[in-house]
């Protein structure tokens, strides 16, 4: 009942900035691939990215993972099989072999931009997942490389929770937005830090805010975008635009959407 509380009067002291603002835009996370009451499709696939399409998604979210024989595929997740199949250990083929539960393929990344690109107006966010080594830095290279080629850097976002991996991504390529993820009360970067960074946005889930509300009118004045998730109702939803959150990252898009 405390957190409840907490968040509405948050939500009350900032409705202010948010009432003569533009509302949220709203970001499928993983794609387009449940109701919110069932699973309609396989996460991270090609026909969770048409679904969102379909649907009119401003924003989608994805992940990408560098196989044993530096491939990139679309994946949440490491282990594909447990004790048989993982993106990090297997090779290309041995993943592009497996079928999802509702009978997709993994996705490279360079199926799933062109894709992409057939709707421009849908900002594509690529999380890096995290990997040891030089690992990360050869997924940024290889995805800058093909964003290029395909000629969307102003359609792609990339994401990462780790600070130092966004710091590279700048580095290989100073023009591309990037935004920060993080769940941690404890290691959120504050607003000033952020911007000396050169990071674009920000995406936190609701316990880094309810312990830090002052930073959400910093961020707007300092001109980086704000991500809320999860936002999967529409209670969640109307504490976003009171909030003036730029953002809203569902998993439930049929719930939330405009």
């Amino acid at each position: 009942m405390k957190k409840i509380a907490l968040i509405l009067a948050i939500a009350a002291a900032c409705a202010c900035t948010s009432q003569n603002g533009p509302r949220p835009k709203v970001l499928c996370h993983r794609g387009h691939c449940t109701t919110g009451t069932e699973v309609t499709t396989d996460e991270n696939t090609l026909d969770a990215l048409i679904r969102a399409q379909e649907k009119g998604c401003e924003g989608c979210e994805f992940d990408v993972y560098l196989t044993r024989d530096s491939q990139l595929v679309i994946r949440h997740d490491n282990v594909i099989e447990k004790g048989k199949l993982s993106c990090t250990g297997s090779t290309y083929d041995e993943i592009r072999a497996h079928v999802l539960p509702f009978g997709h393929q993994i996705p490279n990344l360079r199926e799933w931009l062109e894709q992409a690109k057939k709707t421009p107006e849908m900002t594509q966010f690529l999380e890096i997942k995290a990997h040891p080594g030089d690992q990360e830095k050869e997924i940024i290279r290889q995805s800058l490389a093909l964003i290029k080629e395909l000629d969307m850097m102003d359609q792609v976002y990339m994401l990462s929770f780790k600070s130092e991996t966004l710091d590279e991504v700048l580095r290989q390529e100073p023009r591309m937005r990037v935004g920060l993820n993080s769940s941690s009360l404890h290691n959120s970067m504050p607003p000033q830090e952020v911007k000396k960074h050169g990071f674009t946005g920000v995406s936190y889930n609701m316990s880094v805010i309810l312990n830090h509300p002052e930073w959400i009118k910093e961020f707007q004045d300092l001109g980086i975008e704000t991500f809320l998730w999860m936002v999967d109702s529409e209670y969640m939803k109307k504490i976003g635009e009171d909030l003036g959150f730029t953002w809203l990252t569902t998993d439930f898009y049929d719930v939330i959407g405009y």
